[in-house]
């Protein structure tokens, strides 16, 4: 009998022990569960679960709660930095939207200034190139000259920080296009062959037939600054602009290299800066203010070109420009245009080219009619387009070519004005009916957008920024003559 209780006590201990043991196992394997989950939360930086660490029990208890002291001091840590980071963050948006604002007020007011500045700017240019063409006194040719140089200064100054102030102000958008590279080389060769003759330079070139996807306005404004900028800087020797394929065939590379003094490799990474010039030229106001090379880089990143510059010190400069390459397609016919060079026009050329001359300004006007008088042209200058055709009526004056402000354009609306309307404006087109014949004409001032110059122009219709430089206005006048333009 007592063998049997015994039998049953063993048995009986047996089975408490056993769930006991079993509780235990359960209650450890749960604790571990939450424990691996709050160390999977904590790397996951989520910290809810570290209040579950505090309520585990069992001989590592107090090793959970240390745990979960430093998931606690980590959750902290974590929040201090966010805040951190908040704060920073919401400082450089704050900054950002300062400079930006601060950047379109810049662009503003040099765009409004140099507007402003623009018509008095026009008005010295002509005057002074027409006291040019006056008897004076003695030494007062040396005074005129001078004047001439500081107007011209301050004229390219002008173009600069009005060009600078579209780009910045994103106002200048590309139209791409497939574009012949040797219609941009004649551009370029025609317009710098006569700075280049008076300073005794070679000025090389070289023709190609390669073409490139890119906006032809800006491409040519990249070229021509580069190519001015190596003369400017080369005092004996030659300018060279070629153009050749890299990348296996995928790009092309407009290269602009001159025998001049070079550049320390220390300026590289500045020239390119506004207002940025190297030591030694900050005095010579002949070298420009520093916008040259900085609107040929912003130029550029409209572009999505990848500019260059190789030069040292007594090794003359290179500067690159590199385009995808594009298809050669077939050129319309009338963009195909005759430039002929400043080499073979006669400075006499202009004898009784009979202009139109539409200006309100009656001192302006007055001005420019003796200026074009002064190069034999035969002239009638009126203030307004109703003016201009009675007299044409009444005298049988039919002419040759147009030259009218923009502000006399006669605009019906501002939306007329968009690139997808290349009407070029109510007086033009009612001279051009009037006498039957689509006259050349010329616009003083206008809108900036490049492709709704390239329609006008293809309707000849050019525009000339203001301030006009005298000699500009009788180059385009020259090379009409000499493409056959009516007397």
């Amino acid at each position: 009998m007592v063998r049997e209780w015994l039998i049953a006590f063993l048995a009986v201990a047996c089975g408490v022990s056993g769930l006991v043991a079993w509780r235990a196992l359960r209650r450890e394997r749960d604790n571990t569960a939450r424990l691996n989950a709050a160390i999977q939360s904590i790397e996951g930086n989520d910290f809810s679960q570290i209040a579950e660490l505090s309520r585990f029990d069992g001989p590592l208890a107090p090793s959970y709660r240390t745990l979960g002291v430093i998931g606690q001091r980590l959750q902290w840590g974590q929040e201090e930095l966010q805040a951190l980071v908040n704060d920073v963050t919401r400082e450089l948006r704050q900054r950002k939207e300062e400079a930006e604002t601060a950047t379109q007020a810049k662009s503003r007011f040099i765009a409004a200034a140099s507007h402003d500045l623009r018509q008095p700017m026009h008005a010295m240019g002509l005057l002074i190139a027409r006291l040019g063409q006056l008897p004076l006194g003695r030494g007062a040719d040396t005074v005129v000259d001078n004047l001439e140089s500081a107007v011209q200064s301050m004229q390219d100054l002008l173009d600069g920080l009005l060009e600078l102030s579209k780009l910045e102000a994103g106002a200048v958008a590309p139209n791409f296009q497939a574009h012949p590279i040797e219609q941009t080389f004649q551009a370029v060769r025609t317009a710098l062959s006569v700075q280049a003759r008076a300073q005794n330079l070679r000025l090389r070139v070289r023709p190609t037939d390669l073409w490139a996807l890119t906006d032809p306005a800006l491409l040519q404004r990249v070229v021509m600054n580069l190519g001015h900028n190596a003369l400017r800087y080369t005092n004996h020797g030659a300018v060279l602009i070629v153009c050749r394929k890299v990348h296996n065939g995928t790009g092309v590379r407009i290269e602009v290299l001159d025998s001049g003094r070079g550049i320390d490799p220390a300026h590289h990474q500045h020239i390119f800066q506004e207002f940025y010039r190297v030591d030694g030229e900050s005095s010579d106001v002949s070298k420009g203010m520093g916008l040259g090379l900085h609107i040929v880089a912003r130029t550029a990143d409209v572009l999505g070109a990848a500019l260059t510059v190789r030069s040292a010190l007594g090794c003359g400069a290179r500067f690159s420009v590199t385009l995808p390459i594009a298809r050669p397609r077939q050129v319309p016919a009338a963009a195909d245009r005759t430039v002929v060079s400043p080499r073979g026009v006669q400075i006499a050329d202009l004898q009784d080219l009979r202009v139109l001359l539409l200006e309100g300004d009656h001192k302006l006007r007055e001005t420019l009619e003796g200026l074009l008088v002064s190069w034999g042209c035969d002239v009638l200058a009126q203030a307004d387009l109703e003016s201009a055709l009675l007299q044409m009526q009444a005298g049988g004056f039919m002419p040759g070519v147009v030259l009218c402000d923009f502000a006399l354009a006669g605009w019906a609306s501002h939306d007329v004005m968009q690139a997808s309307s290349p009407w070029a404006g109510v007086t033009v087109d009612a001279v051009r009916r009037h006498c039957g014949e689509p006259i050349q004409a010329c616009l003083f001032g206008g809108p900036s957008d490049a492709s709704l110059r390239a329609q006008w122009q293809e309707q000849g219709v050019v525009v000339l920024d203001k301030p006009v430089r005298p000699a500009k206005l009788r180059a385009w006048l020259r090379r009409l003559r000499a493409v056959g333009a009516p007397v």
